[in-house]
């Protein structure tokens, strides 16, 4: 019998396959799966690390440009805070975007209420929750106030009753109109950090692929312990876990200066030499990061990637080259 390679418990004969990238960053051919991980472990991955990345990430955001179902940027979504791009009246005013079942994105303005001294300040915005009367103070008899968002007339309703308890001078004036164009759009700008649970999300996708491209035996190697542990206890901490890179993962594209893809990729290495396994992630050809694995390296030198594309949604090993003196970055095409 084998073990988890998360967990360490003795795996059972029946365990749930477990998906290299989670399945709701697309569903690709082949499948790439593992099973060399426990029931109480994937379980786990679902609700607390994949779960949250859909919604407070900037790579959950690029999904629904795919036409992925889902939400990003909810009233409680930390990471991802999109905000309304342009137009006196809501600029600064938090969004969140959808797709719905047919794949289609929209863009959802939140309830909140949005504050002014004077003409020449910037409205502050104040989501529907943390309304209170420690907001309203900041804003004297005099200030303008804008009522936004929500789905129907109830949402709007319900948020000039609770912004007359928190400031009784106010005197709701009438509605006004989205700030979308004639074509339906709106420009959305987005602040994102990650989040120490999107860190362990990315972590755990290096390792999965650490995995599958090396054997379960191999992950279950001491020299991945605190990276393990990590993933799955959240101990040690999120800094030095992840690190963005500066230049393209794809070689073409550091060499072309141009985008290649809009694929999944992943890699790994190992370099005995600096004592590193490393591996490289980016989804959607977002945000390409670099993860180290472990730091105590002394087997043989390996390197492995894939792409995933989101064209054809067919997966592919990717071509190693070895950069020598000699090398002819034309042989890359």
């Amino acid at each position: 019998m084998s073990d988890c390679i998360y967990c360490r418990c003795e795996l059972p004969v029946v365990v749930p396959a477990e998906h290299v990238i989670p399945q709701s960053f697309g569903t690709f051919k082949p499948d790439l799966t593992l099973m060399c991980v426990c029931s109480a472990c994937n379980g786990y991955f679902g609700s607390k690390l994949e779960w949250p990345m859909l919604n407070e990430s900037i790579e959950g955001m690029r999904r629904l440009q795919f036409g992925l179902k889902g939400t990003v940027g909810g009233v409680r979504t930390k990471g991802v805070t999109p905000v309304i791009g342009e137009g006196e009246d809501w600029k600064g005013a938090r969004a969140a975007l959808r797709t719905d079942n047919k794949g289609k994105e929209r863009t959802y303005i939140l309830p909140q209420v949005g504050a002014r001294r004077s003409s020449s300040d910037p409205f502050e915005w104040c989501l529907e929750p943390d309304l209170s009367d420690e907001w309203a103070d900041k804003f004297p008899k005099g200030s303008e106030f804008r009522l936004g968002g929500g789905e129907d007339a109830s949402d709007l309703e319900r948020l000039v009753m609770k912004l007359k308890v928190v400031c009784p001078t106010f005197i709701y004036g009438g509605q006004l109109n989205p700030p979308f164009s004639g074509d339906g759009q709106v420009m959305i700008h987005v602040d994102h950090q990650n989040t120490p649970t999107v860190i362990k999300c990315l972590c755990k996708i290096a390792f999965n692929y650490m995995a599958l491209t090396r054997g379960s035996d191999f992950a279950l190697s001491p020299s991945f312990d605190e990276l393990r542990s990590f993933i799955r206890h959240d101990t040690g901490g999120a800094d030095g876990r992840v690190f963005v890179k500066h230049k393209a993962i794809l070689a073409q594209e550091i060499i072309h200066g141009d985008r290649r893809t809009d694929g999944h990729m992943l890699t790994i290495e190992g370099r005995p030499k600096d004592g590193f396994v490393e591996a490289q992630v980016t989804l959607f050809n977002s945000i390409p990061y670099q993860i180290p694995m472990c730091r105590d390296y002394q087997g043989d030198w390996f390197a492995k990637g894939h792409h995933f594309d989101t064209r054809d949604w067919r997966i592919s090993e990717m071509r190693v080259e070895i950069a020598s003196l000699d090398f002819d970055p034309a042989s890359l095409g």
